[in-house]
């Protein structure tokens, strides 16, 4: 049987490709954003039409992220602002959708592939443009007191954004290992890297720099053995670019600025949002004041900056349980998948999930994630992206 040019869930992978740059590009910008949501629903419709005629099965993470979403309508009897409550409800099961179509296409072809191009291509525009505004050349300057933003519209946001492109050039790195592949590589991981860096977000950089720690162990150290000069020359690099990227950083950016001041004056305002997220998870251990509600109640009027006090505070202790067991089910499989297999670019990918992973909690600590629909779309794309690898090597084992 001759297999057809083009399938029709062809044209559902590569549509991952404008979908994931638009949501990293115009999401923020006014008007655009209610078109890619648009976008989404239509483009999820399609997804789910395909999956109930092929009967595809859901990953055990994505009926969590529902499951942790119907127990946020809970909230709605401690909500004091339902407007602020059903809005990020909303958000919420976009997010859920979201997953479901992202988590089920990466699984249905094994590829992870399309989702880490999305987002270079992504954080390239995203990078580009704060050059565009003149963001950026007036942020390399300490005077200035600028902090590049682009189209994130928020400089924590734009270092995000740069940090999953990051991610994505680590992901090739060792895909793509020709010498012309690494020059263009450490091209754009140039541009991320600045752009983080003249964003002046202390948390953009610290995490950039956790990421680099965690992915040398988790993907180059079990090489060490095997491989120790070169493991060595790495580490070398790698400590010797720290070094000196922290040192510029320190004496000669805005970023160093906002460090050295967060050292001397300390972070009161950070420690009193965590102590009023406490206050609100024991008034409403349960279930939880209601999404969105945190800065309802808070006297700072705005969100926890920690994703963990988010949602716990918002959801209740039942609901950051479900939420967070959605980065365990995912971690146990990749554990799973790494004692299944010997082939080294696999082990690779998973280690680099496995740094991801660790690097976006280690993240959560200061920025609340909980609707930032980048942070679940990499994500879906690491729990489909398993689900599939784990079953394919279930069924190699068992013949």
């Amino acid at each position: 049987m001759i297999r057809p040019v083009f399938y029709p869930s062809d044209l559902l992978k590569w549509l991952l490709l404008p979908f994931i740059v638009g949501l990293m590009t115009l999401s923020r910008i006014e008007g655009y954003s209610k078109l890619m949501v648009l976008f989404g629903l239509i483009y999820s419709c399609l997804f789910l039409i395909y999956s109930l005629y092929r009967k595809l099965s859901l990953q055990p993470e994505v009926i969590i992220y529902f499951a942790w979403t119907a127990w946020s309508i809970i909230g709605t009897y401690n909500a004091i602002d339902l407007a602020m409550h059903f809005q990020a409800l909303m958000t919420a099961l976009q997010i859920g959708v979201f997953i479901f179509l992202v988590a089920g296409i990466i699984a249905l072809y094994r590829n992870i592939s399309i989702v880490m191009i999305a987002i270079i291509i992504g954080g390239i525009i995203v990078a580009l443009s704060s050059y565009l505004y003149g963001e950026f050349q007036l942020a390399t300057q300490i005077e200035a007191r600028t902090r590049a933003t682009g189209l994130a519209g928020n400089a924590n946001s734009f270092a995000y954004y740069l940090l999953f492109a990051v991610f994505a050039v680590f992901f090739f790195w060792e895909i793509k290992s020709s010498l012309w592949w690494r020059v263009i590589l450490s091209a754009l991981l140039a541009i991320y890297v600045s752009g983080i860096i003249y964003s002046g977000s202390r948390k953009g950089f610290l995490t950039l720099v956790v990421f680099t720690i965690l992915w040398f162990l988790f993907c180059l150290g079990k090489r060490l053995f095997k491989k120790p000069i070169t493991v060595f020359v790495t580490l070398l690099i790698l400590s010797v670019g720290i070094y000196f990227i922290t040192d510029f950083v320190m004496s000669k950016t805005l970023l160093g600025k906002r460090f050295e001041y967060a050292i001397k004056e300390g972070e009161d305002t950070r420690v009193q949002m965590y102590k009023e997220g406490f206050d609100m998870i024991e008034k409403n251990p349960l279930f939880g004041v209601g999404l969105n509600n945190y800065r309802v109640l808070s006297s700072f009027e705005m969100y926890s900056h920690s994703d963990y006090i988010e949602v716990a505070a918002n959801t209740g202790i039942l609901g950051f349980i479900l939420y967070f067991s959605i980065y365990l089910v995912l971690w146990r499989r990749l554990n799973r998948i790494q004692a299944m297999t010997n082939e080294p670019r696999l082990l690779y990918i998973i280690g680099l999930l496995k740094a991801s992973i660790i690097t976006m909690l280690f993240a959560a600590f200061g920025v609340s994630t909980i609707t930032e629909k980048l942070t679940w779309l990499f994500l879906a794309s690491a729990i489909g992206y398993s689900w599939s690898v784990e079953r394919a090597l279930v069924t190699i084992e068992k013949k």
